[in-house]
């Protein structure tokens, strides 16, 4: 049997103020190995679905399993040490960009991952991205530049589960042959997305609309 790795066991949320967002008895199996993606109108509850996995929101009822545990601050804690999560539009503040990529490898979880500079131009060239960017400040960098600047941090980190909000939503085709090669190669890692593109979805093989 493959080991389960997340579980979700007919959960429902509803934000107070937004009843259009909102997530109904929703279960699936994201298994070691899996490449799954979530996909479904806007205002479903695709992002929410990470915010219930990383513990900052309680789902209304149904529960949530990690490794076959349900979330508790232990578990939570555990996921967060084991996953890579990239944002839909990630946004670091100002900075160098290869400061603000190196600042994750000073987290005690991280330490373990020696990254050097030579390491993100590498990266940064497998992604279609100029090594130049890494002197230039995270801020001025297009939502493109940022979601592969997010997905060699993601690579770097070299976590066992990834988790991806919309990783391609603003890449086009040749950038997103790049990134797919990079993150579904055979390492056996496990990605966790949500995606409006058919393009990432037809490599997937797992889909889940909500």
């Amino acid at each position: 049997m493959p080991l389960s790795i997340i579980s979700f066991k007919n959960v429902t949320f509803t934000y107070q103020k937004e009843a259009d967002t909102q997530i109904r008895s929703c279960s699936f199996e994201l298994n070691e190995g899996d490449r799954m993606a979530i996909k479904g109108e806007s205002g479903t509850g695709k992002t929410t679905l990470f915010r219930l996995i990383h513990g900052f929101e309680q789902p209304e009822s149904g529960a949530i399993y990690y490794k076959g545990d349900e979330l508790t601050i232990p578990v939570i804690k555990n996921l967060r040490k084991e996953s890579a999560w990239l944002p839909q539009d990630l946004n670091l503040g100002k900075g160098q960009v290869r400061e603000v990529l190196s600042y994750p490898f000073e987290f005690s979880a991280n330490h373990a991952k020696v990254t050097q500079s030579i390491e993100f131009e590498s990266t940064f060239k497998e992604l279609g991205l100029e090594k130049e960017l890494l002197d230039k400040d995270f801020s001025d960098l297009s939502t493109g530049q940022r979601q592969r600047a997010g997905i060699a941090l993601c690579l770097l980190l070299d976590k066992p589960l990834m988790m991806l909000d919309e990783p391609t939503s603003a890449l086009d085709r040749a950038s997103k042959q790049k990134v797919v090669e990079l993150l579904f190669d055979n390492s056996g890692r496990t990605i966790l997305s949500t995606s409006h593109d058919l393009f990432w979805i037809e490599q997937c093989n797992k889909v889940i609309e909500l």
